[in-house]
């Protein structure tokens, strides 16, 4: 049987453990980076009879401490039969003449987001997000 002095210095070790591991957990808690949100609305539209847009506006939250850069923008869709598809992303120059060309898409609400924006520590950013996609509009 263990003495009683191996046994409050065995819990006084595990004590202090545990307040470095807490500590540490607690210093880095607005250190992950990634964000939150929400997809607002979505709109789809025929651009052929072989070809289809998506239009996808969302609002995005960075809840870390630090600035979140977008490096890539990819709008993937799940079609009926399971499959996923990856469209041709829209950046923001070609978004400002594809709405006045498609009017079933309805109004152009918020800018694309797009690689390299910064959005600030604890800022909350509307955006859409906008692809062309190999197939008819009815999939």
């Amino acid at each position: 049987m263990p003495n009683r002095t191996l046994l409050i210095c065995a819990g006084l070790g595990l004590l202090v453990i545990g307040a470095i591991l807490g500590g540490g957990l607690f210093a880095s808690r607005g250190a992950h980076l990634e964000l939150e949100g929400s997809i607002r609305k979505t709109r789809t539209a025929a651009l052929s009879s072989t070809r289809s847009v998506v239009v996808l506006d969302f609002r995005a939250t960075n809840p870390s401490d630090y600035p979140f850069v977008v490096k890539t923008v990819e709008v993937e869709v799940t079609l009926a039969d399971g499959s996923k598809q990856i469209g041709q992303y829209i950046p923001e120059v070609d978004a400002k003449t594809l709405f006045p060309a498609l009017p079933a898409l309805g109004d152009k609400l918020t800018p694309a987001v797009g690689t390299g924006e910064r959005i600030a520590k604890k800022e909350t950013v509307e955006r859409m997000a906008a692809a062309s996609f190999p197939f008819p509009e009815s999939e």
